[in-house]
């Protein structure tokens, strides 16, 4: 059962390098899968090792594509898109949970109120950035004071304010090929999914080697939940904060104490741990490329 996870999570991969390769192929960048796998594999070896929130693997894939001889502003474009797309299923799916938690009363009234707020939360903030969207100009002054105030907290320019007008410009060209490519938004949102589908496959089957048949709807709001705060905390990936708010969700659900703490560490060795080597053999190839 544990190399039947293995090969989910491998099918998960896939499908995060496939919507890259999407992505760049909208954007008219031709890349085969394997070099786009390769960036991927960097990407995430770096981010799960040496950087908080990814960045670090952004550093990566924007040096390989560099390297690829790609336009900095369609670099640009190709990586936020990925990240828009791919963060926008897991927070679609949070939605759907924290609606499921009201619906059902499956939960305290102090968890009923924390998804209440939640969702009108969520829901404002994507009323609000499509407000943005729509209004360039106040989005050009609202990104220029969001980068102004990073900037004084870290005390050095982290943004040039000088480089947002160009990189807001390539933003929406980007999205504008996005909207006239036909099916751009259904593919890119098929390979989102089938990135988050796997990789929950995986632990479901990850349960199923120590003997435990979980919920899937119990799995995956423990697991949507779990992944929508814990990607925030300031560790590489998010490492320790997903651990502990899946194993304490799964004990809430129910779950023997012994076995949710057993699967969840197995389960992010498979997910966290196991793409680090052969995604540090992969930098060290795409850095000797041109």
């Amino acid at each position: 059962m544990l190399i039947v996870a293995i090969a989910l999570e491998i099918c998960a991969l896939i499908g995060y390098a496939n919507l890259f390769r999407y992505l760049l192929h909208i954007l008219a960048i031709r890349l085969r899968l394997r070099k786009v796998m390769a960036i991927t594999l960097s990407g995430l070896a770096v981010s799960h090792v040496f950087s908080a929130g990814g960045v670090g693997g952004w550093i990566v894939s924007y040096n390989a594509l560099r390297r690829e001889e790609v336009p900095h502003g369609l670099v640009f474009v190709a990586i936020a898109a990925q990240q828009f797309f791919n963060y926008v299923v897991l927070w679609v799916l949070f939605f759907v949970a924290m609606i499921f938690l009201v619906v059902t009363g499956a939960s305290s009234i102090w968890a009923y109120a924390t998804a209440t707020l939640l969702i009108f939360l969520l829901l404002g903030l994507a009323a609000y950035g499509v407000y943005l969207y729509n209004h360039r100009t106040r989005m050009r002054r609202r990104v220029t004071q969001v980068a102004r105030i990073i900037n004084r907290l870290t005390r050095r320019e982290v943004i040039s304010e000088d480089h947002i007008e160009g990189w807001l410009d390539n933003l929406f060209i980007g999205m504008r090929r996005m909207t006239t490519h036909h099916g751009a938004f259904r593919a890119t949102f098929a390979y989102a999914c089938m990135y988050w589908f796997f990789d929950m496959l995986c632990l479901w089957v990850t349960f199923f080697a120590f003997g435990y048949h979980m919920p899937l709807e119990l799995l995956a709001i423990g697991y949507v939940i779990a992944y929508s705060v814990g990607t925030l905390a300031p560790t590489p990936s998010g490492l320790g904060a997903i651990e502990g708010l899946l194993v304490a969700l799964y004990i809430s659900f129910d779950v023997p104490s012994a076995i949710a703490v057993a699967v969840v560490l197995t389960y992010r060795v498979i997910n966290f741990w196991l793409p680090i080597p052969p995604g540090l053999v992969t930098y060290v190839t795409i850095r000797q490329t041109r």
